[in-house]
């Protein structure tokens, strides 16, 4: 049975799209007061609009995760509109596909701003103001099943959730040392039927150059077109991914595995690792 979330305060990142948008609408429904932040400013407000029709508190900021003093205002926001906030969803994700020695070095830029220094800036911006409240509250980073098991196609993405994994890792071990109220957890979700593959239409102008030519290469192509295909054939409903979540967090589960299907496949990389063996592909 789902938490009661009445008047429970909670701030998602990547609210407008996919497992953000499920969600704050599903918390929304359940009685939570939300603070939703995102790049995607008409997608922001559609949602913020059609949950206020529903009847939820909502409040709103459009900003870049990557920027620091942009998460700022919002965890201010958030904190100044409902008094505490008892969950935060630092959500927000990008991805790309290329062969390391050939994919353009604004993508890596631009994923490990976005995926690794986006739950860098949360962290700062919400864990002082969580501590400070003295009431239990959960910080929840969107990592990857890509930061546990290593996926040839996409090396810059997989980097960043290696990243972003590890540092929440560091975060509850530090929130121990603390003794703080708050409870980190790390999702780490294989392939969701979500927006994912079309987040580079929110890529900064300037920040790139999106006639590089290995964008037409034939390796771009390939490496796009299967991401994709991939998605499509084997990807999980969003609904089913965030089931999984919002159950897992109630348990206090700090790992939170939305495709136990891969487990042998994790098991089988650390296995591997104290073998001392080579990576091998993972089975899809």
């Amino acid at each position: 049975m789902m938490t009661d979330y009445t008047d429970k305060v909670v701030a998602i990142t990547g609210a407008a799209n996919g497992m953000g948008r499920e969600l704050a609408g599903r918390l929304g429904a359940a009685g939570a007061k939300l603070a939703l932040g995102d790049i995607d400013q008409e997608n922001l407000d559609a949602c913020t609009s059609r949950l206020r029709e529903q009847g939820a508190a909502v409040i709103q900021d459009c900003f870049d995760v990557a920027d620091q003093a942009g998460m700022e205002r919002f965890a201010e926001h958030a904190f100044d509109a409902y008094g505490q906030v008892d969950y935060v969803f630092s959500n927000a994700g990008v991805i790309s596909v290329g062969a390391i020695w050939a994919e353009p070095l604004s993508d890596w830029d631009w994923l490990f701003g976005t995926n690794t220094m986006g739950a860098v800036h949360a962290i700062r911006a919400f864990i002082p103001r969580l501590i400070e409240q003295k009431v239990h509250s959960h910080f929840i980073t969107t990592a990857s099943i890509a930061g546990l098991l290593t996926v040839e196609n996409s090396p810059a993405y997989v980097a960043s959730k290696f990243a972003s994994l590890s540092l929440t890792e560091v975060l509850e071990l530090q929130l121990q040392d603390a003794g703080a109220p708050v409870t980190a957890h790390v999702v780490c979700p294989a392939i969701v039927k979500t927006d994912l593959m079309n987040c580079a239409r929110h890529r900064v102008a300037g920040s790139f150059d999106p006639g590089d030519p290995y964008y037409r290469s034939e390796d771009f192509q390939r490496r796009a077109h299967g991401a994709a295909d991939e998605m499509e054939a084997v990807g999980i409903p969003v609904e089913q991914a965030v089931s999984t979540i919002l159950e897992e967090v109630e348990k206090g589960t700090f790992y939170i595995l939305t495709h136990p299907q891969y487990n042998p496949a994790i098991l089988g990389r650390v296995q591997g690792i104290v073998g001392g063996v080579r990576p091998t592909k993972v089975v899809r």
